[in-house]
């Protein structure tokens, strides 16, 4: 399933927009709180929050945030229970 991210070219570079839904229905599965993402994903807490409000991201602070998520997913089939709801 391919997954379309939303992306923008400004005068600092690409930047991409995080849906902010999934990055907390991705904590909810893993039993994590959002300080604890921002901590895993080595990015700070003023910066999560301001992709969970819409603001556009560097590609590489969203690519922390999903390796991160990557490496702390138990159940694999439990993320795609969550997808099909």
């Amino acid at each position: 399933m391919a997954v379309l991210i939303p992306f923008a070219v400004s005068r600092n570079g690409l930047l991409v927009t995080l849906s902010a839904e999934r990055l907390k229905a991705a904590c909810v599965a893993r039993g994590w709180s959002l300080s604890e993402l921002a901590a895993r994903a080595r990015v700070s807490r003023p910066t999560l929050r301001s992709a969970l409000q819409g603001y556009p991201v560097r590609p590489r602070t969203a690519w922390r945030l999903a390796r991160a998520l990557h490496q702390g997913e138990t159940h694999p089939e439990l993320a795609s229970l969550l997808e099909a709801a």
